[in-house]
């Protein structure tokens, strides 16, 4: 990590020890720039990244949030191989070591009840109601366990489903402008955006208080 970011690591790991999980995800994932744009752009450029994706997904730009490392600098998630050690990697922290690595994506909240049910009334009418012939039972169970969390992950949508409205030109230009990936994720409403995000933070909570 820069100089810039041990600082907003530790202030991070200290407010997770002594604030409720619902006030880190707030703070953390609601408020304040992303770290990819104050590194690398400015705030007026991130504002014309939300508004974009907002306008192509019909949606408000208040709903269109920046997550994950991209909002933070690090990531928060656990190894794959030790689900209990964080490694709180800095953003592009493999790419920096070695460029033939992939960069680090750009994570996008969208939370909005209207576009959730736009997308799910859509998916059922694509595919005949869930007809064998058009999703396999793995694809309903993929599908299925998000929805019952509250949110749609486009990377587990039936492949031949594709979101409406211009979201796939306005992603494939900022991919191209960016030269990394953009995920979103389409949350029902800000409860189970924030009841995900506390319950990874609470696991990171209790990781910090056994480790001191």
């Amino acid at each position: 990590m820069d100089k810039f970011e041990p600082t907003i690591l530790t202030d991070f790991k200290k407010d997770c020890v002594s604030h409720s999980a619902t006030i880190i995800a707030q703070k953390y994932m609601i408020e304040g720039s992303s770290h990819f744009f104050t590194s690398n752009y400015d705030t007026h450029e991130e504002y014309l990244f939300k508004l974009h994706l907002a306008n192509s997904l019909q949606v408000h730009l208040r709903e269109v949030c920046i997550v994950g490392s991209a909002k933070l600098g690090f990531s928060i998630k656990p190894n794959k191989d030790q689900p209990g050690f964080y490694e709180f990697k800095s953003f592009d922290h493999d790419y920096s070591i070695d460029n033939s690595n992939k960069k680090s994506d750009i994570d996008v909240a969208v939370i909005s009840g209207s576009l959730f049910d736009r997308q799910i009334k859509n998916i059922y009418e694509h595919t005949n109601c869930y007809d064998k012939s058009n999703i396999n039972n793995q694809e309903i169970k993929s599908l299925g366990s998000y929805i019952l969390k509250g949110w749609i992950y486009p990377k587990v949508l039936p492949q031949s489903y594709q979101l409406d409205g211009d979201y796939l030109k306005i992603k494939e230009k900022y991919e191209r402008e960016f030269n990394r990936e953009i995920n979103i994720g389409i949350y029902k409403s800000w409860f189970f955006f924030e009841k995900y995000h506390e319950s990874n933070i609470y696991n990171l909570y209790l990781n910090l208080l056994s480790s001191t």
